[in-house]
C-alpha cells in the first residue's frame, strides 16, 4: 500500500576530511646536561632558533584528528669555556652551535569551536640530526694572565662541524605537546597560532667514553600557519 506517511529526515554524518597546511615560527632550545665536575663549562639556559614545516591532519570525527608534521627545527646552544684564575674567572672560548634537525611529530589533535577553534595536541616525535655549525671566539691566554688595557686578542671561528659516527647520535625522539587557536577566514581556509614543547629522550651522544654526561634537547616553539580543509 502506498501511503502519504511522512518520512523523518536523518542528520547527515560528519564527513571525514583532510586538513593540509604550512607552519613556521620561533624556537628556544634548552640544552640539558649534568655539569657535575665540569665547572669550567657554562651553558646558556635557552638559545634561540627557528622552525618551518608542513602539516597534515586526518579528521575521523569533528572534535578529534590525527596530525602529522614534517618540520625543520633548530636546536641550538651557547657555551662559554671559563678558566678559574686565582682572583677572577676569564672566558677562554665562546661558542654558539647551530644544530638543524628534521622532526616528524605524530599527534592526537583535540579541538572544539566553530569559526574560532581551540586545539590541544599530544603525542611523540622521531627525527634526525641533519647538520651542525659553530661560530665564536677563542681568547689569548696571554691576555688572561697579563690583562692590560688594549691587549685583548682573540681568534674568531665560523665553521661546519663534521659528524663523528662514534661520538654523535644523530637519531632524535621524544614527546611533543602543544595548544593553540585557529580562525576560519574564508571558506575552509584557516590561520593558526600555537605553542609546542618537544621533550627529547635520546642522548645526542653515543656511549663512546667513560664517565660521559648525557646531553638532551628540550625545545619550545611559537609558530603560526595556514591550513586548508579538503
Amino acid at each position: 500500500m502506498t501511503g502519504d506517511s511522512a518520512t523523518t529526515p536523518t542528520p547527515a554524518p560528519h564527513t571525514t576530511h583532510w586538513t593540509l597546511g604550512v607552519l613556521g615560527g620561533y624556537g628556544r632550545n634548552y640544552h640539558q646536561i649534568d655539569m657535575s665536575y665540569m665547572s669550567d663549562m657554562k651553558y646558556d639556559k635557552f638559545t634561540s632558533g627557528s622552525t618551518f614545516g608542513i602539516r597534515a591532519t586526518y579528521n575521523p570525527w569533528k572534535w578529534i584528528g590525527i596530525r602529522a608534521d614534517v618540520v625543520l627545527i633548530e636546536k641550538n646552544y651557547h657555551m662559554d669555556h671559563v678558566s678559574h684564575l686565582e682572583y677572577r674567572d676569564d672566558i677562554i672560548t665562546q661558542t654558539t652551535t647551530n644544530n638543524l634537525y628534521l622532526n616528524v611529530p605524530l599527534l592526537l589533535d583535540f579541538s572544539f569551536g566553530r569559526r574560532v577553534r581551540v586545539h590541544l595536541s599530544g603525542g611523540g616525535y622521531v627525527g634526525y640530526w641533519l647538520s651542525s655549525h659553530r661560530k665564536g671566539k677563542s681568547y689569548s691566554m696571554t691576555y688572561m694572565l697579563y690583562p692590560q688595557e688594549g691587549s685583548v686578542s682573540y681568534n674568531e671561528f665560523d665553521e661546519d662541524v663534521p659528524f663523528n659516527e662514534k661520538r654523535d647520535n644523530r637519531l632524535d625522539a621524544g614527546f611533543a605537546w602543544g595548544g593553540g587557536l585557529s580562525v576560519r577566514i574564508w571558506n575552509e581556509l584557516r590561520v593558526s597560532a600555537e605553542a609546542r614543547w618537544y621533550y627529547g629522550v635520546l642522548d645526542i651522544q653515543n656511549d663512546y667514553m667513560r664517565n660521559l654526561n648525557p646531553r638532551y634537547n628540550t625545545t619550545f616553539t611559537l609558530q603560526g600557519g595556514v591550513t586548508w580543509s579538503l
